[in-house]
């Protein structure tokens, strides 16, 4: 009898460790799902922002060059 009840303890033990173990991985899961997520948005926001530099630096430079011809025009 008392072979059976530690039998059926240890059974239970297991079943509820497996059942943890199961949680874990679908929590494992759904981290790795969000950290694939996160990473595809920040390479997104990365391009954006090498796209945005560029434009500024394109834009920096166009209003160096019409300052220079400003002052080209009033002699300085």
């Amino acid at each position: 009898m008392m072979e059976e009840k530690v039998l059926n303890t240890l059974t239970s033990k297991v079943t509820e460790l497996m059942q943890k173990y199961q949680e874990m991985c679908d929590a494992n899961d759904a981290l790795r799902n969000e950290l694939v997520s996160a990473k595809a948005q920040n390479e997104a926001k990365s391009n954006q922002i090498a796209r945005l530099e560029e434009e500024l630096n394109k834009h920096h430079n166009e209003s160096d060059d019409l300052l220079k011809q400003v002052e080209a025009v009033l002699g300085k």
